[in-house]
């Protein structure tokens, strides 16, 4: 995952806090692997009983991208919302995690470079309806039944190919959050009325691709993932997908709501 820079523009917050008490999401089911064993694994995902799912990818080339990626999930899945103080108490609380003066001099440097990672933030605001928060190329999808519906930040696998933007410890990496234009891009939100079967996947960036290059054949990707009930099933479908090529090999996750009762679809 690369890193781009943007100029300093008018800050602008991005909320995607739920609007009523929620009707929790029922209850996910999620998968993580490293790109290969015995590594470290940087993607990190997180669900909280208050309605809301995260998940992140930490950047390989960033200093300790794992550790930033977990506390923004956990920070995201128990703070479901997003702004300015958000993000600046994430920063601070990432920077108690390592003494800076005790490092050697490049480990310094790369501290102070910064570490960056994704987000994919999900709440449930009632009635049938998802908020949802994208910085960066990990994606969310909205399924019925096998089906997908709608998919974001990305909608074809073309652009993954750009270098992301992602969220990094050094602040003056945020600066494109200043942008109000780019800022309006960060949230959406789903209702789930009208789908049948509804589902809500969130995943890192090489099984989003993955899904949306291979959702025309003849079996679906999604009902694929629908069959996974362990993750060393989950294991296996993605090193298959992997040494057949269509699927790159890096830390791949999986974040996955299938059922909602009818009640939590229209609001009742």
């Amino acid at each position: 995952m690369g890193v781009t820079r943007r100029p300093l523009c008018q800050f602008r917050s991005v909320l995607v806090e739920p609007t009523a008490a929620p009707q929790l999401f029922a209850r996910p089911r999620a998968f993580t692997i490293a790109k290969r064993p015995g590594e470290t694994n940087e993607d990190a995902w997180q669900h909280s009983h208050k309605g809301a799912g995260a998940v992140s990818d930490g950047a390989s080339v960033s200093f300790d991208s794992a550790a930033w990626s977990r506390l923004l999930v956990r920070r995201f899945a128990q703070h479901p919302h997003f702004d300015e103080s958000w993000l600046a108490e994430a920063i601070a609380a990432y920077a108690t995690l390592h003494d800076r003066d005790s490092l050697p001099w490049m480990q310094q440097a790369a501290f102070d470079r910064g570490s960056f990672a994704s987000l994919i933030g999900v709440t449930d605001r009632g009635g049938g309806r998802i908020g949802l928060l994208a910085i960066g190329d990990s994606l969310a999808l909205l399924c019925d039944g096998d089906r997908i519906v709608d998919s974001f930040p990305y909608q074809a696998p073309e652009q993954f190919d750009a270098d992301p933007q992602l969220l990094s410890t050094n602040t003056s990496e945020n600066a494109f959050l200043k942008d109000p234009e780019r800022a309006s891009e960060l949230s959406r939100e789903w209702d789930l009325g009208p789908l049948v079967d509804p589902a809500l996947l969130c995943v890192t960036d090489a099984l989003g691709r993955w899904i949306l290059t291979e959702r025309e054949r003849d079996s679906s990707p999604i009902a694929l993932l629908r069959a996974v009930a362990s993750r060393r099933a989950f294991a296996r479908l993605v090193e298959e997908e992997r040494m057949a090529g269509r699927m790159r090999r890096d830390d791949t996750t999986l974040l996955a709501y299938w059922d909602w009762s009818p009640g939590d679809r229209s609001g009742e």
